[in-house]
């Protein structure tokens, strides 16, 4: 249970420093006397750091092991989270945030190889399906957080709490965390040797159409986050506290889902789960669309949002296990690398969603089932990866 936890922790630390400082966008404005939309460039810095973090460190942690980087990035992070509170200048505070972004990938990427290092089959599923829920409680209690520490006199506490939870995750780390894949005999570190472990991914078929599944699987929850605020205070007139208690129902799910998925695995294979819940999104999608040409009552189309979205915890934990565990041998490259397939393909998804806005929901709906049929498509155009 305690390396459960530690995991969940690392896993978490990504999305808690995002989510948790959101509510104090305005009052951080003032205090380093810049625009708001300023401030909200240091979530793309953040992001940035993780995803370019991601494509070294998983390499580094097939050649030097797992405990060397992990320490190393909650180090980094920690003092990163501390300088947060005590700079002045905004320009210094943009360099820490990406700098912590860097740092924080680490817990990111090493996360998961260590549940790839620890667990097989679908004991990796379970672990996978346990860190989701986690992560689902991280949406719900983090901006939680922020609001009521989101003031002049208060909002810096908000970055002594993340190097809190970090210092937390290090202590498990350091105390009850298995070591993982322990180094190689040659530690040097090439370009080629890292080219050599991204090609050996990418070479391998179970592995590339796993990946693609987790990856625009994961784009369609980008695409409702992105133009959901749109749709549903401009078309739908929730205000802002509807809104939230919508995104709030989101999470809800995607626990529950998480613990339906720990039952479900008693008696399923991952893949059969993964292609049963994509199966249900697409048929939602569609019944989604109906719902918005013929201008049927608002709750039922929210239900089928909340739906499709509940389809997702199934299918996030149980494709992540299933590319780690087509190449165990390089599960530090293979989660850089989804890492950073995530991130990209997210972006291209959300930017065609801002190209394509018209004022309406089709939008946003029809690229969420466009991805729910992608990804059944990668999903069923192959050999299932079989688990011994």
């Amino acid at each position: 249970m305690l390396i459960t936890l530690t995991l969940g922790i690392l896993t978490a630390i990504g999305s808690i420093s995002i989510d948790m400082y959101l509510p104090a966008f305005e009052v951080m404005a003032g205090y380093f006397k810049v625009p708001i939309v300023r401030i909200e460039s240091t979530v793309t810095l953040f992001l940035f750091g993780m995803s370019f973090g991601q494509l070294f460190i998983g390499p580094l942690s097939d050649i030097w092991g797992r405990k060397i980087p992990l320490r190393t990035g909650l180090v980094v992070y920690i003092l990163c989270s501390i300088c947060c509170m005590l700079t002045h200048s905004f320009t210094v505070f943009l360099c820490l945030r990406f700098i912590q972004g860097l740092a924080g990938s680490a817990c990111q990427v090493i996360s998961r190889a260590l549940v790839n290092d620890i667990y097989q089959d679908k004991n990796a599923a379970h672990i996978f399906t346990l860190l989701q829920i986690i992560m689902g409680v991280s949406p719900i209690l983090a901006p939680m957080a922020g609001g009521m520490l989101a003031a002049e006199s208060t909002w810096k506490l908000l970055f002594l709490i993340m190097a809190v939870i970090s210092g937390v995750g290090l202590t498990g780390c350091l105390t009850v965390l298995p070591a993982g894949k322990l180094a190689l005999s040659d530690k040097r570190l090439n370009l080629s040797a890292i080219l050599q472990s991204y090609r050996h991914c990418i070479r391998h078929p179970a592995f590339v159409n796993y990946a693609l599944v987790r990856s625009v699987s994961n784009s369609a929850a980008f695409s409702f986050v992105t133009a959901s605020p749109f749709v549903f205070t401009q078309i739908y007139s929730l205000s802002k506290q509807q809104f939230g208690y919508v995104f709030s129902c989101s999470a809800v799910g995607f626990i529950s889902a998480g613990i339906l998925n720990t039952r479900l695995l008693r008696r399923f294979e991952p893949h059969t789960i993964t292609r049963f819940a994509i199966g249900s999104q697409i048929i939602t999608g569609l019944i989604i669309i109906l719902v918005v040409y013929f201008n049927a009552p608002f709750m039922l189309l929210l239900a089928l949002i909340l739906t499709f979205l509940f389809m997702l915890g199934l299918i996030l934990p149980n494709a992540t296990a299933l590319y780690l565990g087509a190449i165990p041998s390089f599960s530090g490259s293979a989660s850089a690398l989804i890492g950073s397939m995530s991130y990209l393909s997210a972006f291209l998804i959300t930017s065609l969603l801002t190209l394509l806005h018209n004022g309406t929901a089709y939008p946003m709906f029809l690229m969420m089932l466009s991805c729910a049929v992608l990804a059944f498509c990668c999903l069923r155009f192959k050999m299932p990866l079989r688990f011994s």
